[in-house]
């Protein structure tokens, strides 16, 4: 880590007031003898960087005196001990296993020692856990400033996280051949013969087993049975998925309205996914588009996104003993859709990576069943690609929507996609285009438009980022619209919609000059580098959040400190 970097976690720690998900501070100063509590919570800490995202533990600073540094803190013993309880060919002195990569280095502030000790994400089998603790209670996850105990599941999923898992290969006791659905037998028979598989070689029967969907035994196995039974449920009661459209932007906790509809799929993984689709479809909007003496129907949210991703939530869920009491939820809001799957993504895979794909290092058999499902309403088309193909397309078709591209939130346990609704097709935000654009409705000036309002203020790169393009039509829309007074340039490729006496005065300027998208900086900053008063600062600091020019790290409180916006 730079010395800039090192300073830069330092003032936005001393801005928050507090740790976060990517620092924990100790001061461990003194003695440090076996109970010092801050010497026990240091192997806590470990624990929940390594079996999350990893992270910086700054050693010899005072949080309780704003981040400063710790009188009597030694920074070779600290040394010492990191390098022993991290020693992982120590079967005595090692303090948690397995040992995370790990590196110290030493900083300063002014002449006192901070020592920067460096987690990484653990990269074998898990969980790391404190020795001493055993893996049940020892084990932690990092979770905003705090390290929590790890569940049962999550235990089992970090124990399970590179393996090879076939557990959609297990047999199903007391099911046969007489708990599948003839109907989708027929329907897979037939797309095996289309393509020319060789799994229908051999007697009639024969191509169950190839195809893994019974064992030697005449049972079903777990991946037969949930693809193509009849009803899997009679043995997997919880394996469902549940709908639910909630009345606004956040889960009702009120006694009067809860749900303004709700669906439980159960059947068979196609039966439950057509029938999601359905239920989503159903509370989504729709836009009529016609072109020429033809007109189409336009889903708010793309189909092949929606079913893409209900196929991946099934395809990639965990199934295991652990996780069978688990359902997949899709929650659906006024402004998202929200999908959530037991299990979070196998070998560790990093959501920034998702454009290469999803390992199919869990249920493969799955996987390969659903890419043998004909879609019914499409002649050529299956359930599922399992190719790594699904989730670019995904990615693409939101971008040609005009709408942000599907955010996964990966947890050890869980997986979230959420997919985000605004856009062209809500009739409020039609009227409003009509009633600015007139006919001349180009979808790069409406998607401007659009992001404009909901974000604040829109840049080219923000265009970029939702379209996925780089056309001159698309850099000129912004420009294009604030030649027409509908968009107002308030820096250099930034806009916003117009406001009242909207050109920046030279006040709102000079703040924003202050600030950078990186170092958040406190009103007090603010005044010391504009040379302004607070008094005449806070009402220009309120606009320019109101403006999504600038954002703030916290609700009014003595810790709010401001970023330049991003984009």
């Amino acid at each position: 880590m730079s010395s800039t970097a090192f300073h830069q976690h330092l003032e936005r720690l001393r801005t928050q007031g507090q740790d976060d998900d990517q620092v924990e501070v100790k001061a461990l100063a003194g003695h440090l003898g076996k109970k010092n509590p801050e010497i026990k919570s240091l192997w806590e800490s470990v624990s929940a960087f390594a079996n999350t995202k990893g992270g910086l533990l700054f050693l010899g600073l005072s949080e309780d005196n704003g981040f400063t540094p710790a009188p009597g803190f030694d920074a070779q013993d600290v040394i010492a001990r990191i390098h022993q309880g991290l020693n992982a060919t120590d079967s005595t002195g090692a303090k948690v296993e397995p040992v995370p990569n790990y590196s110290v280095q030493t900083e300063c502030i002014g002449s006192a020692p901070v020592v920067i000790l460096r987690i990484e994400p653990l990269c074998v089998n898990g969980p790391c856990h404190v020795r001493e603790r055993g893996i049940k209670n020892g084990s932690f996850k990092r979770v905003a400033e705090d390290d929590q105990t790890l569940s049962p599941l999550e235990i089992y999923q970090l124990q399970h996280r590179f393996d090879q898992l076939t557990i959609d290969a297990h047999p199903v006791p007391d099911s046969t051949i007489n708990d599948l659905d003839a109907n989708l037998l027929t329907a897979v028979e037939k797309h095996l013969r289309a393509t020319g598989s060789r799994a229908l070689s051999g007697k009639e029967i024969q191509w169950l087993r190839h195809m893994k969907i019974t064992t030697s035994n005449e049972e079903l196995t777990m991946a037969g049975l949930l693809c193509l039974g009849t009803y899997p449920q009679e043995f997997f009661p919880s394996l469902l998925i549940d709908v639910a459209v909630h009345p606004g932007k956040t889960k009702s906790h009120t006694s009067h309205t809860r749900f303004l509809d709700r669906k439980v799929c159960d059947g068979s993984i196609p039966a439950m996914l057509l029938d999601c689709l359905r239920a989503i479809k159903n509370n989504l909007r729709v836009r009529r588009v016609v072109s020429g003496s033809q007109g189409r129907d336009l889903l708010e949210i793309p189909e092949d996104v929606l079913r893409e991703a209900i196929a991946n939530a099934v395809m990639h869920r965990d199934y295991s003993e652990q996780a069978l009491a688990q359902k997949i939820h899709v929650d659906i809001y006024s402004d998202r859709v929200e999908i959530i799957n037991p299990g979070g993504f196998p070998g560790a895979k990093n959501p920034k990576d998702l454009l290469n794909g999803i390992p199919a290092t869990r249920n493969r058999i799955v996987a390969r069943l659903l890419a043998e499902i004909p879609t019914p309403a499409e002649s050529d088309g299956v359930l599922a690609e399992s190719n790594g193909s699904g989730i670019p397309r995904m990615f693409a078709a939101m971008r040609e929507a005009g709408l942000p591209v599907p955010e996964y939130e990966v947890d050890i346990a869980q997986v979230k996609v959420t997919l985000r609704r605004f856009g062209l097709m809500e009739p409020s935000v039609t009227e409003w285009l009509s009633g600015l654009l007139g006919h001349d409705d180009r979808p790069t000036d409406g998607i401007a438009l659009v992001l404009a309002r909901e974000l604040g203020a829109v840049s080219i790169n923000d265009m970029r980022n939702q379209t996925g393009h780089d056309s001159d039509d698309l850099r000129q829309a912004p420009q294009g619209l604030r030649d027409r007074g509908l968009l107002a340039e308030v820096r250099p490729d930034h806009f916003r919609i117009p406001t009242p006496g909207d050109r920046l005065s030279e006040a709102e300027q000079d703040i924003l000059s202050a600030l950078s998208t990186t170092t958040p900086r406190s009103s007090r900053n603010i005044a010391e580098a504009t040379g302004r008063s607070l008094a005449s600062l806070r009402p220009l600091l309120r606009r320019l959040v109101d403006s999504g020019l600038i954002r703030a790290t916290a609700p009014t409180s003595r810790n709010r400190a401001y970023l330049l916006a991003e984009g």
